[in-house]
């Protein structure tokens, strides 16, 4: 078995990482054209994940260099400080997190980005399920190598890349860790890096089109002394719809 150094993780992960920003180019392209012109009429991002996948909401939302028409969906019992146990019994419930989506209050013709590594557990796909009947346009952020090789937990059967609109595919390993450091154990997952990744891409993108079209929606670090100005103008029309900004 090959030694394991701390260079080891990187030659696999960096890689990848390439691989999947040219495997996902043409939905990741249609994405930040939807996006362009959902901005343009006023209509929010809603970003999803529980677990470690509730980790991309949290990079997507509200930080310097971000979009301001993201809204994250959080489910505090969710989330990994809610405890392993508490979390992995509450993301194999169906309607587990639905509650949340209604509390964001989301519109119709809007979308939203649903984070999974696996997409099998009835939670999830059932929130999918519960936003395609509120309209919305759903995108999995999946890993489509794991999801089809285990069984959904959901009553449907479906996993979360067989509910979606479209999906962004992480590509990847089953059981996401991608480095085998012992026979039979592996380490150094990967979904992490790889929905950040793919997430910024997007977001990036479709903010540079909308700025270069005079539509403000990006936020700067609030530690200089001009971010903090220009991120006021711009909070001033995200907290019309993002409850969170209000004081």
């Amino acid at each position: 078995m090959k030694n394991i150094t701390t260079q080891s993780y990187g030659e696999i992960a960096l890689p990848h990482l390439e691989s999947v920003l040219k495997k996902n180019q043409a939905v990741m392209e249609a994405l930040v054209d939807r996006l362009v012109d959902d901005v343009k009429k006023d209509k929010s991002l809603f970003v999803f994940g529980s677990g470690h996948s509730a980790l991309f909401t949290m990079e997507m939302y509200h930080r310097a260099g971000g979009a301001s028409f993201v809204i994250p969906v959080f489910a505090n019992y969710l989330l990994p400080t809610a405890g392993p146990p508490v979390v992995r019994v509450l993301e194999r419930t169906a309607a587990a997190a639905n509650m949340m989506l209604a509390r964001v209050d989301p519109k119709p013709g809007e979308m939203i980005w649903i984070s999974s590594q696996s997409g099998v557990n009835a939670a999830v796909v059932d929130f999918a399920l519960d936003a395609k009947k509120r309209g919305l346009y759903t995108v999995a952020f999946t890993s489509v190598a794991h999801s089809s090789a285990v069984e959904s937990r959901h009553s449907s059967k479906q996993r979360l890349f067989e509910v979606c609109d479209a999906t962004v595919d992480f590509g990847g390993y089953r059981g996401d860790a991608c480095l085998e450091i012992a026979p039979d154990t592996r380490a150094g997952p990967l979904s992490g890096i790889t929905s950040v990744l793919l997430g910024h891409s997007i977001l990036t993108a479709a903010c540079a089109k909308l700025e270069a079209q005079g539509i403000a929606c990006t936020y700067t670090s609030v530690n200089t002394p001009e971010g903090q100005a220009r991120n006021k103008d711009i909070e001033k029309k995200a907290m019309i719809r993002d409850v969170l900004l209000r004081e």
